[in-house]
């Protein structure tokens, strides 16, 4: 029988997840960024002292990827912030790219020039997926704090696909850039680059500056959103490539358990000052594996996730099928892991509403 890279990938999770193997790591590196986007969830600057003295070193990560693969990790996100900010990243991805992880890096793109290009094509990653904030200076500019931003992004991306290096885009959908979808859509289809919308927009992680609630759409306007960017997938002959709404919840069947995803299951994230958490929008329950190494953290970590109460409102509430909540947004919302937050309820009923409509 045969199978897609996709079902074989599902098939692995699901198997990882019924035997809490961590197969899958999320490496946030780096609190800092080159830019300043309004609705960022973590983003501190790109010299933040604080920042630069609380993050882990190149040796540190190095070893807690060696330990992970030997716990089973195969898939490996590095993200942050920025990746590229750090000026020991070659350090790190070269020695991590020898230990035969399936590697996918997240950047803005503004970064990379023809020297890291260059690099990166000798010792590619299984993919990089590029954040596009908007279609033009002008978005940039506000979203971002630079319009000269938007012109440093579409060379990266050229760049790298003049290596030959599997690049995806995906944008973040805020008050700033949600006319530009078909422009980005558009841009994404030129260059035959698999394409996705992030739907949701947390509430800030940690203390900062920014406040991404207030820069996110309405809930009815996320619908409304959402409705557009089906309409405009459905008409005509589009690719089929795009992943619609990326922050929409993947699942892995465990019973009695909290999380509807894999986190906490066969995946987890670590922050970029040495926290084992479920997901990146957690701050809590949190595990310290450059402390008390790998597999003692894991462990720490799936058994404060199982312990971890429920919202038996939304387990039981009619809206379920249009409903994208989970249990990280709900606390990332209200600080409460059982308690319904009003921002998704809202948009819930939204969807519901406008498929009637359309009906």
């Amino acid at each position: 029988m045969n199978m897609s890279w996709g079902e074989f990938t599902g098939t692995l999770m699901q198997k990882a997840a019924e035997l809490g193997v961590p197969i899958e790591g999320q490496f946030e590196l780096t609190s800092r960024c080159n830019l300043r986007c309004n609705m960022c969830y973590l983003g501190r600057g790109a010299n933040d002292a604080d920042a630069i003295k609380r993050e882990r070193s190149a040796q540190e990560w190095i070893r807690l990827a060696a330990e992970a693969r030997d716990a089973g990790m195969l898939y490996l996100l590095l993200t942050g912030g920025e990746v590229f900010i750090r000026n020991d990243f070659r350090e790190i991805y070269e020695a991590i790219s020898k230990m035969g992880f399936n590697i996918m890096i997240y950047t803005n793109a503004t970064m990379i020039t023809k020297d890291i290009a260059d690099w990166l094509g000798h010792i590619p990653p299984s993919q990089v997926e590029i954040t596009l904030y908007g279609a033009s200076p002008e978005a940039y500019s506000y979203i971002c704090g630079s319009s000269e931003a938007y012109t440093k992004a579409v060379q990266g991306i050229d760049l790298l696909l003049s290596r030959d290096i599997t690049v995806s885009l995906k944008t973040t959908v805020v008050q700033g850039n949600a006319d530009d979808f078909e422009k980005i859509a558009e841009f994404a289809q030129k260059r035959s680059i698999d394409f996705g919308v992030v739907n949701y927009v947390s509430p800030r992680r940690e203390p900062g500056n920014t406040r991404p609630e207030s820069e996110r759409l309405s809930p009815e306007k996320l619908a409304e959103y959402e409705m557009r960017v089906q309409n405009y997938l459905n008409k005509g002959n589009r690719k089929k490539t795009y992943s619609v709404f990326k922050a929409d919840k993947p699942s892995v069947d465990v019973k009695e358990y909290p999380f509807y995803c894999t986190s906490g299951k066969c995946s987890f994230w670590i922050t970029w000052d040495g926290r084992m958490t479920p997901c990146g929008l957690m701050n809590e329950p949190a595990t310290f594996p450059f402390e008390k190494g790998f597999d003692n953290a894991w462990e720490e970590l799936q058994e404060a996730c199982c312990s971890l109460p429920v919202c038996t409102e939304c387990d039981e509430c009619s809206l379920q099928d249009y409903c994208m909540s989970c249990i990280a947004r709900l606390w990332s919302e209200t600080g409460c892991y059982d308690r319904p937050a009003s921002y998704l309820c809202r948009h819930a009923q939204s969807r519901k509403a406008l498929e009637e409509l359309g009906r």
